[in-house]
């Protein structure tokens, strides 16, 4: 069994780098050999005051990059999915005679729970194909103005039944963002970052939670019976539009992955390259050759963590 050792970034460092140590198998040969996995040159060649000084840089790069747009798009992902309680004190209950659809309280509830429906069934199938296709970039804006598109034709609904299917397939394409920018995350910071930065993109739902009232109120208060249209209707209408704009917008700020980014230096894309390598032991994402759906099911189910969470009991709630 050969081992290889690499230099590490300068010889005064060897000690303080970890290497990570990956298997491989050779051809048809079941033995199995431990090889030590290199640093690109540009990377090995760095000091360790050099490489931390470069990855703080970089990661404040990556930060001013990345987070504004996301945190944006999860702003107008949750206004979009919640503003059905603002139309709802601006006149979609009211008698058809009013301009309302004359929603029940318990129809009001339906349309307000359909949407989880279709968002549990889209979260899994739609962070494999991203992870098929590799293009977030594409992907997220795409899916973005899908749902903008229907969250602005909620403004032309006339039933109930019309309000419940496109609540459905509101949920069914919103659910594509927020698992897929967990996913996306995860291939530009290390679990050590990962933490805050979740926690950033969550406050765009507390951030939503400040201004949709606002937005509301206003639009019932300045909009409605505008061009024969109900308060609601515009909320829809508006809300729809800005999300689709925000949308286009992120075309043009959004990358895909540390390897393919035009707005870092080589030194730079290779040290993020690399640095999450050294994190979980591999590049996070290579080509789609490699992401294959039962591969990534091997992982799961080989992933003691997954057990862990899967076997903790259920928490009891206050009225169970």
């Amino acid at each position: 069994m050969d081992t290889s050792v690499t230099k590490g970034y300068g010889e005064d460092d060897d000690n303080k780098l970890a290497q990570h140590v990956s298997d491989t198998l050779l051809g048809d040969d079941p033995t199995v050999t431990r090889t030590r996995r290199e640093p690109p040159e540009l990377v090995k060649n760095l000091s360790l005051e050099e490489r931390q000084r470069l990855e703080t840089a970089l990661v404040r790069k990556i930060d001013f990059f990345l987070l504004p747009c996301l945190i944006l798009m999860y702003i107008m992902n949750y206004l979009d999915r919640n503003n059905i309680a603002s139309a709802r004190l601006a006149g979609l209950q009211d008698p058809l005679s009013k301009g309302g659809l004359d929603l029940t309280s318990t129809q009001y509830l339906t349309a307000l729970s359909i949407l989880f429906v279709g968002y549990l069934l889209m979260q899994v199938p739609s962070n494999l194909f991203l992870n098929k296709i590799g293009k977030p970039a594409l992907y997220l804006p795409t899916v973005m103005i899908i749902w903008g598109v229907i969250s602005a034709a909620t403004a032309g609904v006339q039933s109930y039944g019309g309000l419940i299917a496109i609540r459905f397939f509101l949920g069914f394409v919103e659910a594509a963002y927020f698992p897929g920018c967990l996913f996306f995350l995860s291939s530009w910071y290390t679990r050590k970052e990962l933490g805050f930065r979740t926690a950033l993109l969550f406050s765009g739902s507390l951030l939503s939670g400040a201004f949709s009232g606002l937005i509301s109120a206003g639009i019932k208060n300045g909009l409605d019976g505008a061009r024969g249209l109900r308060a609601w209707r515009w909320l829809f209408l508006i809300e729809g539009v800005v999300t689709i704009f925000v949308a286009f917008c992120s075309y043009f700020a959004l990358p895909n992955f540390p390897r393919t980014t035009s707005w870092l230096t080589e030194e730079e894309r290779q040290l993020a390259v690399w640095r999450l390598d050294e994190d979980i032991g591999e590049d996070d994402w290579v080509n789609s050759s490699q992401q294959t759906f039962f591969h990534g099911m091997k992982l799961a189910f080989e992933d003691i963590k997954m057990w862990v969470l899967v076997s903790l009991p259920k928490p009891r709630s206050f009225f169970d």
